[in-house]
């Protein structure tokens, strides 16, 4: 295990999904959930590596209204765009989707900035998130790795069952991360820099 910065999950997590020429703006979307998902002392680093490994073999989607089990939205790269939607329109999103701990980063992001009120569920109508106050609050019972048909809206009032959720806690400036999956992210976010060169030195006003 390293001990690795904020900071450097941000810069690197982007870097590294440029290398396989996703968007800037969803790559910079998905450093952001990267990044918070590490402050709040949550696994993420895996994820990310899969994410690229899927974009590259066109095994997720990336349009929010596009995707099948087989094909689900990518929560990594497309979480905060999905909340922004749901939140702007007042609608219920329902579909597969890949990975939904990003997802939850992304409703951590959004409520933390304009206290929106959002509710993520299963296909059982079981929630397995939901924002409140500023926080978000997880059903420590439901996996959140695997693709499953889920549906995020926003709400008014929410009767809250007899289940155990729990709060994220805020707490880390520093995660410690494997440093074998570490060292992958960081060759890819390598790719990202052009090659030292006469050309490329020129460039840089050498």
């Amino acid at each position: 295990m390293i001990s690795v910065s904020l900071n450097e999950v941000y810069s690197e997590t982007y870097k590294a999904l440029r290398s396989v020429n996703i968007e800037w703006s969803l790559a910079k979307d998905c450093a952001n959930k990267a990044k918070w998902l590490a402050q709040h002392g949550q696994n993420f680093l895996g994820s990310i590596l899969k994410t690229a490994d899927l974009y590259k073999n066109k095994e997720i989607s990336i349009l929010i209204n596009e995707n099948t089990n087989k094909k689900p939205l990518s929560s990594a790269l497309m979480g905060l765009l999905l909340v922004e939607y749901v939140s702007a329109n007042n609608i219920t999103w329902e579909g597969y989707i890949d990975n939904s701990k990003f997802l939850l980063a992304a409703m951590g992001i959004i409520t933390e900035e304009q206290q929106i009120n959002l509710t993520l569920e299963n296909e059982q109508k079981e929630i397995i998130a939901f924002t409140k106050e500023k926080k978000i609050y997880v059903n420590s019972n439901l996996d959140t790795k695997i693709t499953s048909y889920s549906s995020l809206k926003t709400y008014n009032y929410i009767k809250e069952k007899n289940t155990k959720f729990t709060s994220f806690k805020k707490n880390k400036e520093v995660t410690n991360l494997n440093g074998k999956c570490w060292e992958r992210l960081k060759s890819m976010a390598f790719e990202t820099y052009v090659p030292e060169s006469v050309t490329s030195k020129s460039g840089a006003g050498y």
